[in-house]
């Protein structure tokens, strides 16, 4: 019998037991992070390996082909936020149509007899629902884990500022411009992964602010305008001015994601790129001329340098400029 699921690294034997935190786990915030945690200590109790399983593609991506979300992490960093938190091992479930319409007692039957592992214990978010047409919920885990001797906590959402922490959640704070608030419900500040690819060379030979233009594979990208960031380069950050939009001063058609960085000197050009955004500095705005955009850009630096500071030493804050 095939396994249900893919781990990213060999089990020690057939009948190692595991406890299994079960979530799409996109952007391993601090809801799933308390999920971790549990899972760690479900596992302790029962001398267990503690394992995150999560589901690619998105289910949304599948059930929803015309309007899939926008994925706040690759795969990859998703397994390794998911070890940093305490996995010790991370799975992976293909979620295509077959697996869709798969239901809850159905799921939890593979679950239990899987042939690399015996089942110890379960977690999932105490929201989370499964199986065909979302009928499994923790109350169908309850009873299956009490019937068949598996341990099964769930967990409660985390809530901040009044609202329950959810990949949802942190898109739609983002996507409205509220940098600082994604942040918060992340625990860190909110990504950007993209290529470096060639632009059009005025910012560096017009205004003097040579730029990274970003073609974006994965993020949800914020409202146009100017935001401080942080991008690493080998063992080092850099304070980042982001610029999204269309360059207007200049007449621009196409929408361009561009991070000018500050204190460095290379060529970046074919990398690919982890952008943090930090905080909105100001919205995108039409200048008179070169001249008052080089110095505007100046201020924008300025603003960048301090939320990058802020950061670094954890601290939070906005550093909108007055308008």
């Amino acid at each position: 019998m095939t396994s249900l699921i893919k781990f990213d690294a060999p089990l020690p034997g057939g009948n190692t037991p595991l406890v299994l935190g079960l979530g799409v786990f996109d952007g391993v915030h601090l809801g799933h992070r308390r999920i971790i945690s549990e899972v760690l200590a479900m596992a302790k109790r029962h001398d267990a390996v503690p394992a995150a399983v999560t589901f690619h593609p998105h289910p949304r991506q599948v059930l929803c082909p015309d309007d899939p979300p926008r994925l706040l992490l690759p795969m990859t960093e998703r397994r390794r936020l998911l070890r940093e938190a305490g996995a010790q091992i991370v799975g992976v479930i293909e979620f295509d149509k077959k697996f869709a319409v798969t239901e809850p007692l159905d799921f939890l039957e593979a679950l239990l007899h899987e042939r690399e592992f015996r089942l110890a214990g379960i977690c999932v978010g105490s929201r989370w629902r499964f199986g065909h047409f979302g009928a499994g919920d923790k109350e169908v885990i309850k009873r299956f884990s009490a019937a068949n001797g598996v341990d099964f906590t769930p967990c409660e959402e985390v809530v901040i500022g009044g609202e329950t922490v959810s990949s949802s959640a942190i898109r739609r704070a983002v996507a409205a411009g509220r940098i600082e608030h994604a942040g918060a419900l992340l625990g860190r500040p909110p990504r950007l992964f993209g290529t470096v690819a060639r632009g059009n060379g005025i910012a560096g030979s017009v205004l003097h602010a040579p730029t990274a233009n970003l073609e974006i594979s994965c993020g949800v990208l914020p409202p146009d305008g100017v935001y401080a960031g942080s991008i690493r380069i080998g063992s080092r950050n850099f304070p980042a001015a982001v610029n999204i939009g269309f360059s207007p001063t200049f007449g621009g058609a196409d929408r361009r994601i561009e991070a000018h960085l500050l204190s460095f000197d290379g060529s970046l050009y074919g990398m690919e790129l982890e952008l943090e955004l930090l905080s909105f500095i100001r919205y995108e705005q039409k200048f008179s001329s070169p001249e008052a955009l080089r110095t505007r850009i100046r201020e924008d630096e300025l603003l960048t340098r301090q939320a990058f500071e802020r950061a670094r030493k954890g601290e939070a804050g906005p550093c909108t400029a007055a308008e």
